[in-house]
């Protein structure tokens, strides 16, 4: 069994950072996809008042 200590614990939550960080990443990445087809499809529509 892995023992309980400081560098355990750390080692834990710098993992948990990383998974987090590229979770985040990855939604970020979608978002700003999704905004660039909202803008297309605006923007094939002519829905901008131009």
């Amino acid at each position: 069994m892995v023992t309980l200590d400081e560098t355990t614990i750390g080692m834990a939550f710098a993992v948990v950072g990383v998974v987090a960080t590229l979770i985040w990443y990855g939604l970020a990445w979608y978002g700003i996809a999704t905004l660039r087809d909202i803008r297309d499809a605006l923007g094939s529509s002519g829905a901008d008042g131009r």
